[in-house]
């Protein structure tokens, strides 16, 4: 039998499917231990833009199902909650139509805030990676 709290939504559930989504969307490690390899690899990773990767990603069941954004909405610090209504108002085109449809507004905006961040700090653990590997490399 599944237990169900299995199904529950937490803030730590999300920022772990942000993480995975941005490393999901990271170039792989090099194959190969060269400069040329390291050196296309850290080109490969700053060209990695998070705000593209994080609206290509954040499509989520969590962000579209109106109960599931209520309640990614619900279980999220109020500091996260509060930058998405800023976040809302500022790009704002509309009224939404309903509580459900402010609560899709507001899960998009910070399940893709959530996912950018990730893949910032990804970003900057693979390049630091890099870096080292060619500061090590010894060619």
């Amino acid at each position: 039998m599944q237990d169900s709290t299995d199904n529950k939504l937490t803030y730590k559930r999300i920022l772990d499917r942000a993480a995975s989504d941005a490393q999901e969307a990271m170039p792989s490690l090099p194959t190969v231990n060269t400069f040329d390899a390291w050196q296309g690899f850290i080109d490969d990773v700053e060209a990695c833009d998070a705000y593209d990767i994080a609206n290509e990603s954040g499509q989520w069941d969590w962000t579209i199902y109106y109960s599931r954004a209520m309640e990614l909405c619900l279980c999220v610090p109020s500091s996260v909650l509060s930058d998405a209504e800023s976040t809302y108002e500022e790009y704002q085109t509309g009224t939404p139509s309903g509580l459900f449809e402010y609560a899709t507004q507001l899960a998009g905006f910070i399940v893709t805030s959530e996912i950018a961040q990730s893949v910032e700090t990804l970003r900057e653990e693979l390049l630091d990676l890099a870096q080292t590997q060619i500061e090590n490399g010894g060619w």
